[in-house]
C-alpha cells in the first residue's frame, strides 16, 4: 500500500484493485501505527504516461496500536476512468515488538478495502486485502519493511498472493533514501512486479516531509510521485 494506480502509484497498477498507500513515500507499510488521538495528512501527484492522479490519505491513531486510515484519488483526465478510495485499519500492539541482538523488530496486521466510483454512480466495493507486516531496525539510520499477504479483486474473484519488501536510510537527520520491490502471484490481474527508489526531505523534523519517487515496471515508462505530508496532529 496492493493495488491501485494513485495508491501504488506505479504503472503496472494503475488498473488494479485494492489500495496500497502506506506511510509515504513508501507504498511498503511498516509495523507502527499513529500516536493515539494524532493524525497524518499524506498527499500525492502521480504521473506517467501522459496521465496523473492526485492522492489525499488521511489516517489517526485511535487507541495505543491502531490505526485507521483511508484514501481518495482522483485521476486526470478522467477519460471515463473512476475515482478510488479505500479504508485501512493497522493493528501493531507494542507488545508485538521485541529488541534483539541484531536490532528491533516489529510485527503488524493491516486490513484494507478498496473502492471505486465511476462518474454519475455509487461507489462499489472492488475488493479487499490482508497484510502482516514486520519492520526490522538494526541501526537507527537503517529499516528493513517486509508485508506478506493476500488480496482479492471482486471483479475477477481472483487472489494472489502479495509481497513487498523495503530498505530506507537516513544519512543525515532531515533526508531518508530508501529503495523497494512489490511482486504478487498473479500478474494478469494485479499487474507486474513495481521497483521504486526515493527521498523524502524533512522540510520540519518528523513534522512535515517533502518526498519524489520514481517507479517503474516491465514494459513500462517510469512513474513519478511528489508528495507531501503533515503529521502528529492532535485531536
Amino acid at each position: 500500500m496492493n493495488t491501485r494506480f494513485a495508491a501504488c502509484l506505479a504503472p503496472a497498477l494503475w488498473a488494479c484493485t485494492l489500495p496500497c498507500w502506506a506511510g509515504r513515500p513508501l507504498a511498503s507499510d511498516d509495523a507502527a501505527t499513529t500516536d493515539p488521538r494524532t493524525c497524518q495528512i499524506e498527499t500525492w501527484v502521480a504521473r506517467a504516461e501522459g496521465q496523473k492522479a492526485l492522492t489525499l490519505a488521511p489516517a489517526c491513531g485511535l487507541v495505543a496500536g491502531v490505526e485507521l486510515g483511508a484514501d481518495y484519488t482522483q485521476p486526470h483526465p478522467r477519460d471515463g476512468a473512476p475515482s478510488a478510495g479505500g479504508l485501512a485499519l493497522k493493528w501493531a500492539p507494542a507488545s508485538w515488538a521485541l529488541a534483539t541482538g541484531a536490532g528491533e523488530l516489529a510485527f503488524g496486521l493491516k486490513l484494507n478495502a478498496g473502492y471505486e466510483r465511476a462518474s454519475g454512480s455509487s461507489w462499489q466495493r472492488t475488493g479487499a486485502g490482508l497484510l502482516g507486516l514486520a519492520t526490522w531496525q538494526p541501526h537507527a539510520d537503517w529499516a528493513v519493511h517486509a508485508n506478506l499477504g493476500a488480496a482479492q479483486d471482486r471483479a475477477s474473484d481472483t487472489t494472489a498472493r502479495l509481497l513487498n519488501l523495503a530498505v530506507t536510510w537516513a544519512p543525515i537527520e532531515q533526508a531518508l533514501l530508501f529503495a523497494e520491490t512489490q511482486t504478487n502471484n498473479r500478474r494478469e490481474v494485479f499487474g507486474n512486479a513495481v521497483h521504486s527508489t526515493g527521498a523524502r526531505w524533512w522540510l520540519q523534523k518528523d513534522r512535515l516531509g517533502l518526498d519524489l519517487t520514481a517507479h517503474r515496471s516491465s514494459g513500462t515508462s517510469t512513474a513519478w510521485t511528489v508528495g507531501l505530508g503533515w503529521y502528529g496532529l492532535g485531536f
